[in-house]
Parts: structure tokens; sequence; C-alpha cells
């Protein structure tokens, strides 16, 4: 169970390495009698720095000089007494001759004393069920003064509080102490204590339920008012207290010791129970009219329409608003992922057409930006309100200022709870405008009335529909479904089932690697079937290229056999692809097959094991078997020490029909070696470390940058603009073109716009995020793009997206702890990243980005050790030499593109890397199970000279609406003091022909 810790501790540990401690040591006494005074709160205003004093007025308050300045103020406090404040020059001569502190009483005012024989109706606030989930958490014992607090709404004047009550779910201490304490509720925090009378409860062990009988002291209330519990004294050595809470409605407070600043938590409420008395007849209800602002900010959520949303209606709702107020200076920010220029009108009378007409001439374009909205107040505001839906990717609607704030909506499709949360925070209210009429929304804004309504976070399911999809030997694991001719997308399970937002009689589009994209109506929203058969197409084109193609000879195992005619499932390299950087087995095979994982790295690689995947389940692990040369070693035998530079050829046989040559034993598949020694002169064939055939020969390959682009149609209309104002026009009408509705169009439109203003290309391109915000492909290429850019805060939200879309994909956790570093979260980053390193993360394997995820970690200690635990790591990820001359890293955005890299060195001799359904097939469909998308060259320490990157696209789009893109990422000196990064989007779709993707100078 997920648990919410209300916490309220205080620690001291890090104070023994402060320069100067200051120890204050002194009693509270009556200024008349010289009586001690118990339980005082003595602290520091707002710097978490107090205590309370004991029975006998004494206490002990110890902090670090350098944590208070002459300016802050000591502040006590007691129940029936003057507060007394005091600087640190005022607090020395106090105490110069003396260590007793006296407070003055407060001039007495004798209640008002009402003989009445008047009834009152019991009634329950607050709720006091047990909830484990979310707890209210003392753990120091050093917080005296700490308190637990939550608001009661008061409906009636005249309420009178009889009994609280509470559950506690734990207390480890012998007992304890708490007073109970009751305060004023104004500008969204504790106020003025209502109390004149301390009110002690004394917890013991055993204790479960709290009962404290509160009629004695004849509380009445006639609004909300704030009910909590302090801790005085400790009794014992430890201090484990709980109590319990809830989540949902409602809002909590928390300060950790005495005179500390009040942290508000809404959406949480501590389980107080009241049991209160309001008259039974006569009862005024309360309608709190709300103090009317004479300054306004209004926030206008100018981002990509939302198809249901209402202006009109929401527009009404302002207009009325102003209305009513006569007089009021408006604050405008309208915003998508940049805020606008702050415009204020001064309305007077009422009227405000110039500020309707403002709003109601904007168009909507990009997506939200909520962290850039209601963080700060310098308009000084008495109010502000948000008309947003509250979907966007790009951060949440989180309020940082105490001021009344009312979030309007008018889509049925909005995220009300965040809407509802972001209102409740700050004592505003949520107006959702598809639910009522314009004028009750005027109502909520204009009194304090509560919100009946409890949104909540799960996903309405009635707009899911679920089906299977399979071929004739199965359930397809990884397949792509599509509702057609939108982005929304869904992908198959291990065993076939997917679930997708769509609607009966809708289209689905269902395609996976190697088999026929097959459209479906859904008849049954409850049950789809899609059966997929094999593409014949590309069966008719592998038969062809092997008729022409030169036999070539691979060993399975026990035999030559013909690579075309094999069968079942191999991978091979040969002596060609055993650089001289390779010194062991694992160096060659780590990270080098799909599915194939080295175990027992922390041993510096001398008793490797290694883990072909498929071989035993996660929970029965079978290690592979070795043939090296003939000769047989069972997986519970130690492989002896090879030498890697006189290895022919490695072959991993990993199917049930490879391993069955060689019965029990190969059932977790085999690693076939074959060494030059055994294949005599056949090996001396080879004239040198490159194959024949790799000769570069210059073919008039143009440079990427300098191929000429067959512009879209809208592009060349957006080029015919002469003026900024004159572009906007044009992209607003394109943009309510249909046939425009695709991720090149908004890439494009942004790259134009790069010329004219920025901030408006940058929110052009994050349209993405709200058409697409289901399509993992789309939401890929805006997140290299943003990388390009230098967005990586923005780039962040969407790989957080991506985990949640795709949380068994192995690539969606690689990229989120890489994005982490690029903004300073190195401690996530790193906890993330061992997770993957020791397949932490519940139904994900990570095999396939394996030697990716170590140099990637490793990178990380190279520049930020000191500011990661990394304790835990095995020895070999944790070395402080860890460089590369050059690392070079690409991504994609569907594993299911197909491409072709060219790597020339400056010998110009090639070496060609195939992303191909012919070449590499069963990595692609690796690629498309377990989810990852990513291959790494390292080039270090080779021959210096100039180098060429080729590229060709060999995918053949049926669509261009999300067409394949590439994030090309190149290190030099990776991870060296003088390291430097360069990172290319290209759109692979279009390279149908060889180009050069880069050219560089490499050095040792």
């Amino acid at each position: 169970m997920k648990k919410t810790f209300f916490l309220i501790f205080f620690c001291f540990s890090q104070w023994a390495l402060a320069q100067y401690q200051v120890t204050i040591e002194a009693f509270i006494l009556d200024y008349e009698t010289t009586e001690p005074i118990p339980y005082v709160n003595i602290g520091f205003v707002d710097k978490s720095i107090g205590t309370v004093s004991d029975e006998s007025g004494a206490f002990i308050l110890i902090y670090d000089e350098d944590r208070i300045s002459l300016l802050d103020d000591l502040q006590i406090s007691a129940l029936g007494y003057e507060t007394l404040k005091v600087d640190q020059k005022q607090l020395v001569r106090l105490l110069t001759n003396s260590n007793k502190i006296f407070l003055k009483r407060k001039p007495e005012v004798l209640d008002e004393v009402l003989l009445t024989n008047e009834k009152l109706k019991t009634i329950y606030l607050g709720n006091p069920e047990i909830d484990r989930s979310v707890i209210g958490y003392w753990k120091d014992k050093k917080a005296l003064g700490g308190e637990i607090a939550t608001i009661l709404d008061i409906k009636n004047k005249n309420t009178k509080l009889n009994k609280l009550s509470f559950t506690v779910i734990e207390n480890q201490s012998d007992s304890l102490k708490i007073r109970i304490n009751i305060y004023d509720y104004k500008k969204g925090l504790p106020a003025d204590k209502i109390l004149e009378t301390n009110i002690f409860k004394t917890i013991q062990q055993s204790d479960s339920l709290v009962e404290v009988d509160l009629e004695p002291y004849n509380i009445r209330v006639d609004k909300d008012c704030v009910i909590g519990i302090e801790l005085v004294k400790v009794y014992g050595d430890i201090i484990e207290f709980a109590i319990s809470g809830r989540s949902g409605k409602g809002t909590s407070f928390k300060r950790y010791v005495s005179q500390d600043k009040w942290t508000r938590s809404s959406r949480i409420r501590m389980n107080f129970g009241v049991e209160a008395g309001e008259p039974a007849k006569d009862g005024e209800s309360v309608i709190n009219p709300r103090e009317k602002p004479q300054k306004i900010t209004v926030y206008w959520d100018n981002s990509t329409l939302d198809k249901a949303r209402d202006i009109n209606s929401e527009l009404e709702f302002l207009k009325e608003y102003i209305s009513v107020l006569k007089r009021v200076d408006v604050e405008v920010i309208i915003f998508n992922a940049f805020n606008s220029e702050p415009i204020v009108f001064k309305v007077i009378d009422g009227r405000s057409d110039a500020l309707i007409r403002t709003l109601r001439n904007t168009s909507g374009f990009g997506a939200a930006n909520f962290n850039n909205i209601v963080q700060t107040n310098s308009f000084g505001a008495d109010a502000v309100i948000v008309f947003t839906n509250g979907r966007s990717m790009l951060g949440k609607l989180e309020p940082k200022i105490y001021v009344p704030l009312f979030t309007v909506n008018s889509s049925p499709e909005a995220d009300h709870y965040q809407l509802q949360q972001a209102a409740s925070y700050a004592d505003g209210h949520y107006i959702n405008l598809s639910k009522i009429r314009p004028k009750e929304g005027v109502a909520l804004a204009l009194n304090e009335i509560e919100d009946v309504i409890e949104y909540n976070t799960d996903q309405d399911e009635s707009a899911l529909i679920s089906g299977k999809i399979f071929t004739a030997a199965g359930p397809i694991q990884g397949a792509s479904i599509q509702l057609k001719n939108t982005f929304i997308e869904a992908q198959s399970d291990i065993d076939g089932f997917f679930q997708i937002r769509a609607n009966q009689d809708d289209i689905l589009v269902a395609s996976f690697l190697g088999m026929k994209t097959h459209e479906v109506q859904v008849v049954d929203p409850r049950n789809v079937a899609i059966l997929m058969k094999p593409d014949g197409e590309l069966l008719d084109e592998v038969y062809l290229t092997a008729e022409r193609a030169k036999s070539d000879e691979m060993q399975t195992g026990l035999s030559k056999k013909d690579s075309k005619a094999i069968g079942y499932s191999v991978d091979m390299i040969t002596a060609e692809e055993i650089g001289p950087q390779y010194n062991t087995l694992a160096d060659v095979l780590n990270g080098r097959f799909p599915g194939v994982q080295v175990a027992g790295l922390n041993v510096a690689y001398n008793t490797p094991r290694f883990i072909i995947r498929g071989g035993g389940g996660s929970l029965n692990i079978v290690y592979a078997m070795f043939d090296i040369d003939g000769i047989i070693y069972g997986s519970e035998q130690s492989v002896p020490q090879v030498n890697v530079q006189n290895i022919e050829s490695i072959t991993i046989l990993r199917s049930l029909t490879a391993t069955n040559r060689y019965g029990e034993i190969g059932r977790g598949g085999a690693i076939v070696i074959r060494t030059k020694s055994l294949m005599g002169p056949e090996a001396q064939n080879r004239t040198s470390a490159l194959v024949k055939g790799n000769d570069y020969k210059d073919e008039g390959i143009l440079l990427l940058t300098d191929k000429p682009r067959l512009k879209p149609t809208y592009l060349k209309t957006l080029e015919q603009a002469s003026s900024f104002e004159q572009a906007q026009d044009i992209y607003n009408a394109l943009n309510d073109e249909p046939e425009n509705y695709t991720i090149p169009f908004y890439l494009d439109a942004s790259d134009y716009f790069m010329r004219w203003e920025v901030d408006f290309a940058y929110s052009v391109l994050t349209t993405i995020a709200v058409i697409a915000d289901e399509n993992p492909k789309a939401l890929k290429t805006l997140a290299f793009k943003m990388e390009e850019l230098g967005k990586f805060k923005d780039a962040q939200y969407i790989y957080e997206r991506l985990v949640n879309l795709r949380p068994k994909q192995e690539q969606s956790y690689r990229d989120l702890a890489r994005i982490y570093v690029e903004n300073g979260l190195y401690s996530e980053a790193m906890d993330l990243y061992k997770r993957m390193l020791a397949n932490a993360i519940e139904d994900v394997e990570f095999v396939g980005l394996q030697r990716t995820i170590e140099n990637e970690l490793m990178h990380l200690l190279s520049f930020h050790r000191s500011k990661v635990d990394y304790k835990d790591l095995p020895n070999d990820l944790r070395t402080a030499k860890f460089k590369y001359d050059l690392r070079i890293v690409f991504d994609w955005n569907d594993p299911n593109t197909e491409f072709e890299l060219q790597f020339v060195n400056p010998q110009k001799k090639f070496f060609k890397w195939s992303h191909t359904r012919l070449s590499s097939e069963e990595r692609m469909i690796d690629e498309v199970k377990f989810g990852y998308n990513t291959e790494e060259f390292i080039i270090d320490d080779a021959e210096s000279g100039q180098w060429i990157i080729n590229i060709q696209s060999l995918s053949r789009e049926e669509t261009k609406n999300n067409p394949s893109y590439l994030k090309y990422t190149v290190y030099q000196n990776y991870g060296l003091a003088e390291e430097t990064k360069v990172t290319k989007v290209i759109e692979l779709y279009e390279h149908q022909t060889k180009v050069t993707l880069d050219t560089f100078m490499y050095r040792k």
C-alpha cells in the first residue's frame, strides 16, 4: 500500500557540523506571582528552531548561530499571557544577569454568562475513520511544539465543539502529552488561537482511540476554524507516534517546532472527528460572502483549443462576475508554453467589454505550461482566476501564492481532479461550467460555499475498449493498435491483450513487425479480436534476396550451414567485429546481442556466467552452455579462458529448436565459439582485419544539410509571409486544415518561426503534446526536438509521460534517468540506473540497453560522484578512469523503423550497421517486445583522420502524419572535463537515398 506521510519531526544531526552553537537555558515565570508557567511555546519565528517549557517552566534551546540573524525574533507565548518578542540584542540583555524570563498576564475579560435552555442538535464534523494510507507522524522528541492540524468546516453559526476524537495507529513512546489548539482560519492558514485555556491530554502507549472532552470549555464558533494537537512533553527516550488521515478533499497544516511557520497541505485531512452541537431551531445557515477583491489576476489558457471547450460560457461567467464587482483592476496573462506580457484593464461600473474582446480574439496553439502561472503575485491581486481544462504534460497546476484561487473550466474532458485541488489549495473554488451555469459559478466566486463534489484521479474506463491480438501460432506481444486517423495508440501485453480509447464502429489499425497491417471495425467494445497474418510480400522479398545472394556459411554449433537456411534463431559475430580493445569473453558479449546478459561482472569478469533471454524463468535462471571448437561445457561448468583475439566466430543459439541439438544441457541456450586455430587455412584467407569488398568509394553522396528538400505545400505557403504578423495569420489558417494535422507540420512550422520569434516557435512545437498525448512515437519525436533545443525540463515531462504510457518498456526508464542527469537530479538518476541494472522494476527486463545504461551510469559518476550514493555498485562500475574519445548515440522514435548506418574510417574502409527486417529481424522483434530503440558506437584509440557517417532510410512509410525521426548525439571526450555534446534531430523518413549525416576529424 502506498502511504502518504504527514511528518512532524526535526533533525538535529546536522548541527554537529556547526562551528558555533548557542545554548539558552532559562525559566519562564509569571511576572506577578513568580510562579513557573508550564508548557510555554518558545522559538525563533519561522526558523524551525523552538521548544516547549516543562512543568517547572524550564527550557533548553540549542541552535547554530549561523541560522539566526540579528533581525530574527525569539517569540515566547502562552495562553492568558502577553506574547513576548525579542531580538538577539534584547535577548542578551534579558539574560545577562538572570536566567529568568517573565511574562505578564493579559487583562482578564469576563465572558458573558448565558443562562438558556437552548437545545442543540448533535452533528459530527471531520472524519475519525481509520485510513492507514495517510498518516500524521511525530518522529523526533526534540520537536516540542510541533503541531498537526486540520480545517473544520462550520456550516452554522453558534456551533459548539463538544468532543474531539482521533485514532492512534502507532505509539512507541511510554506516553506523551499533547495540547489541543483551536485557531481562527484566515488567508489560508491558522491565525489567532480561539482558546483562552490550555486543554491537555496524556496519551498512553496502549491507547488507540483518543477522546478529549471539550464541553466544559464552552467553545463556540461561527465559521471555519482549525483544530489540532501539539506535542508538549515526551515520557521516555523515543517517540514513534502516528495518527490516521485521509486523502481527498480537505486541508491540513503542520509546523515542526514552537513558533515555526505553518505548512499547508491540500487534499490531505487528518482524521480529527469532532462531536458538535448546533441550534436545533433558528440556526442561521452560514453563507459567508467573500471580501470583494480590488485587484484580480486572470490567467487565460491559450493552448491548442479543446474542442469541447465553451469559450462563450467562460466569458459570460467572467463578464457577470466583474459586473458585480463594479470597480476592479484586472491583470490579464494569456499563456500557453509561455506567458504573454500582462495587460491591465481598469474596470469602472462593471464594464469589461475591452477585456472580453481581448480574450475572445485569442487563437489557441501549443501546450499549456503550468509551471509558469500562479507562482508569484507582483500585481498584488486579491483573487486569481485561471481559465483552463487543466490538461498538460508540461508541469502541474500547483499554485505558490495564498490568494483565493478560482479554476474555471467548461470542458467535460478536463482534469477535474487537478483543477479542484488547485482551487482548494488557496480556499477558492473549482467552477465547472460543464455542469453549472455561469450565474451559478459567479455565486461560488462571491461566497464561501463548500464544494460538495469530490473528483478523483481514476481514468474513465467507460471509453476504453478491450481486445486481443494474435496469430495462428499464439498471442503477439508489443503489437501497435491505433485508432484510425488519430494519434491514439495502444500496445499489446505479453498475452496479446490491449485497451484503447475508442467507441463502437471506430476503425482500429493493427501492425507488428513481419505482419500485414490489419484494419478491424469495433463491433463489440468488450471483446475485439485481431488476427494478424504474416507479410507475404516480405517473405517473397526474403526469398528473392536469398536467390540472388551468394551463400554465406555460418557455424551453427555442429556444422556449417547456409545463413539463409538455418531455420532457427541465431546471432553471429566474426573476427572482424572483435577489435583489439576486447580482452575477455565478457567484454565481447556484454551488450552485443539482444537478450544476452552477462552475470557476475562484480568479480571483474573472472568467472562470468551468461544468460540468454528465454533460458528459464526469472525465478529459475538457467545459464547458457558453451561449445568451443566442439568441446561442450555445461551451464554449471567453468568456461576456460579463451584468447578472444583467436576467435573466428561466436554464434548464439537461443531457440528451442537450436538448443535441442544439445539435449537437456542446452535448455539455457548455447554460445558456440570457433577459433582461428580450428578454422585452419580458411582463416588465412583474410588479408587484414577488415573484410574484402568494404572499400569506400565516394559516390557523390550529399551532406544532409546540402540535400535539396522537396518542401511541403504548407511550408511554401508560410514562406510567402513578409512579416511575423502575416506569418501568424497564415499559420492559424493552415492549422485549421485537417490535412495539416501531422507531426511534420508542427515541427516544420516551429523551425520556420525560429526566424521570427523563438517563444512563438516553441509554443507551436508543443502542440504535439496536446494532439498526440497518447502516442509514444509522436511524443518521442517531441522529446528529441526539445533536447535539441535545450529544453530539458520540458523533455523530462514528456519522458515521464512515456513511462506512464509504456511502463513495461526499458527505453522509458533509461530515457528518464538520462534526462534527470541533464536537469541536475543526480540522486534520482542514480537510483533509477541502479534499479535498471538490478532488473528491479517489475515486469521490465533491462538487457537490450545494458551496455548503454552502464556507460551512462559511469559517466554520471565521472562528473557527480560526490552527489550520489554509489557505495553499493559493483567495483567495475565504480571506476574513476572512465572515458571514451568519441561516443555516438542513435535514438529513433519507432522500433519498426528500418535504416542503415555506414561508418567510414580514415583509411576509407567502411563498417555497415543495419536495422532492417532482412538483416536484423530478431533484434527488431526484441526491440518491439521489450521496448528499446537506442544504439551506441564507441570510437576510442582508433585511426586518426576524417570519419564519415552515412545514413539511409529503408522504411516504406505508408503515412506521413507520424513518420520516423532519429536523434543523433555525438559526445567528444566522453567522461572528461573537456567533454562536448552535439544533438541533432533528422527527418529519417525523407532520406530514402543515402546521405552523409556527419563528418569529423578524429585525433588520438
